[in-house]
């Protein structure tokens, strides 16, 4: 189903039949911003939702999954989508079509990609830290490989599948529940190391069907043949690739021995804590099988960041801004609060508890008022907000001089713009995600901080 096809389809036949968003929504028992969305192209009907969409809209299912209108006129004939465009475009014409508004007209990159961002799975990594942490990972698999092909010739290689963003629960809920599991120091900076069953038999010689049972001495044996020593090359690997400002000691982490290494859950990771993982693919002759490695966040954040590996060979680009096209300051500023600066301490580690409950929507402040309230999306690789409420009656202004704000970012508008902005409209900030928020006082920022949720509330753990 083509989102943007389907989406002129339903609008065409809804303002043919002369009903409006809200009563197709009655009639179908969804919300008029399901049949607006639809219609905006950002989303598609479910399928269970099309029979009675298309009762609806006098169609039929097809016609509304191939975003082509079946119509019975002089045989059956189905409308191209340029014939569809030209009766949309027809219709617009004499007043009877009403116009999808266009939302995001405001972005600077229309074609921009936006989705919601949930603070409970923030981005921790830039694309390019990502990409630095894959190569790194392709050279390693050349150095096990041609390891492995020296004693092995039954196993015919190793490669990258994936490096994905995740919290530890999502990840060893997604493992069986006895796999071969290594801790390196997990949680204290480190990482471990998942190896499927199947191939982990496959490396120990024994056939999974006959010993499908995994015991503590496969564990041990499959520990000192490989995974110790493919621990070891990691840890080298990325060393070599870092500034030599931090000593080797800091990344040779230690097997963690207490640990049952059959059952993740034992562990004792923080579910909730963001973490890195990196999927490789064993192949041999018979199957293959995953080898996952999970890097604690502060292993890669606080560890790599400051040894260099993110790239302190990779040069800066400044753009320089011409004198007399000045960029204008910003007058819109998305914010989870602000609040009596008396006696707030403003050092590293501490928490400033916002009085602003996770899911609901973050102020949008202009001209010292909060205007709408906006949930935060991604805008290519900024933060955003879509506008979702308008704050009616008697609006709130801030008159204060003496404050501190908690802001996620801001933009500048022109009057003309501010003057439009309604429901649906979607701003792209200044500020990225992985990157600490400005924290405000009195007008300037004074420090920086990380969003967190504690107790389901928003707050921000100073950083600098």
């Amino acid at each position: 189903m083509d989102a943007q096809r389907t989406g002129k389809l339903i609008n065409y036949l809804r303002s043919k039949k002369g009903i409006t968003q809200k009563e197709l929504a009655n009639l179908i028992n969804v919300s008029d911003k399901a049949v607006s969305k639809w219609e905006r192209g950002d989303g598609c009907p479910d399928v269970g939702i099309l029979p009675n969409l298309a009762q609806a809209l006098g169609a039929d299912v097809d016609s509304l999954l191939k975003g082509e209108l079946n119509e019975i006129d002089n045989g059956r004939r189905i409308l191209t989508e340029e014939e569809l465009k030209a009766e949309i475009e027809k219709m617009q014409a004499e007043g009877k079509l009403e116009k999808p508004k266009d939302n995001t007209s405001l972005l600077k990159n229309p074609m921009a990609r936006i989705f919601t961002y949930d603070f409970k799975r923030p981005s921790l990594f830039s694309k390019y830290e990502l990409r630095k942490i894959a190569n790194t990972f392709d050279m390693l698999c050349e150095k096990f490989r041609n390891e492995l092909a020296a004693n092995r010739t039954d196993l015919l290689g190793i490669k990258l599948c994936c490096v994905d963003e995740l919290t530890n629960e999502e990840f060893i809920r997604s493992i069986p529940q006895r796999t071969f599991f290594y801790t390196y120091d997990y949680n204290n900076s480190g990482f471990t190391i998942e190896i499927d069953p199947q191939i982990g038999k496959v490396l120990l010689k024994q056939d999974l069907k006959k010993y499908p049972e995994l015991t503590k001495t496969d564990s041990a044996c499959l520990k000192l043949s490989y995974v110790n020593q493919f621990a070891h090359l990691l840890q080298e690997q990325i060393f070599s690739n870092t500034d030599k400002s931090i000593p080797w000691e800091n990344f040779e982490k230690p097997f963690t021995k207490e640990l049952n290494t059959l059952l993740p859950w034992s562990a004792g990771q923080n579910p909730g804590e963001m973490c890195v993982l990196v999927t490789l693919e064993l192949i041999s002759d018979v199957c293959s099988g995953m080898i996952n490695v999970q890097f604690n966040y502060s292993y890669l954040s606080r560890l790599c960041r400051k040894a260099g590996f993110f790239g302190k060979d990779n040069p800066q680009l400044e753009t320089l801004t011409d004198i007399k096209a000045r960029p204008c300051e910003n007058n819109v500023f998305i914010e989870f609060g602000r609040f009596v600066s008396d006696s707030v301490k403003l050092e590293p580690g501490t928490l400033l508890m916002s009085n602003k409950e996770f899911g609901t929507p973050l102020n949008v402040i202009i001209e010292n008022q909060i205007l709408f309230g906006g949930e935060t999306v991604v805008v290519d690789e900024n933060f955003g907000v879509r506008l979702i409420e308008v704050k009616q009656g008697e609006k709130l202004c801030y008159n204060e001089e003496h404050y501190i704000a908690l802001r996620l970012g801001g933009t500048y508008l022109s009057p003309e713009d501010i003057e439009r902005l309604d429901k649906g409209f979607v701003l792209q900030l200044d500020s990225q995600p992985g990157k600490p928020i400005a924290i405000i006082q009195d007008g300037k920022c004074v420090a920086r901080g990380e969003v967190v949720i504690i107790d389901n509330m928003f707050c921000v753990r100073i950083v600098d």
